[in-house]
């Protein structure tokens, strides 16, 4: 999957700036209740590219009829914090009790 990594760590850093706060790279905030630190671009694609890898196992997982490893995607709900996602790319939306 080719991914315009530019186009998205503009993405991040808007909605970093709109969900967490106006902050330095470097600098921690929280996003659903949890510290995230804002990445610098190198650092974003590293967890863009961990993100894909885990999401495709997944899939491939689900695709298969296997059973799916929970740490997946616990691992997976990390990641997407960290990327301060709104939406996930892979899971079922979070439930807001």
């Amino acid at each position: 999957m080719a991914t315009d990594y530019a186009k998205e760590f503009d993405r991040y850093l808007e909605r970093f700036a709109r969900l967490v706060g106006d902050m330095r790279t470097g600098q921690y905030g929280t996003f659903r209740d949890r510290l995230v630190r804002k990445l610098e671009p190198v650092e974003f694609e590293r967890r863009v590219n961990d993100y894909l890898a885990l999401g495709h196992r997944f899939s491939e997982m689900v695709n298969g009829g296997d059973t799916i490893d929970d740490t997946l995607a616990v691992d997976l709900r990390a990641i997407e914090v960290e990327l301060v996602m709104e939406r996930s790319l892979f899971l079922p939306p979070l439930r807001v009790s």
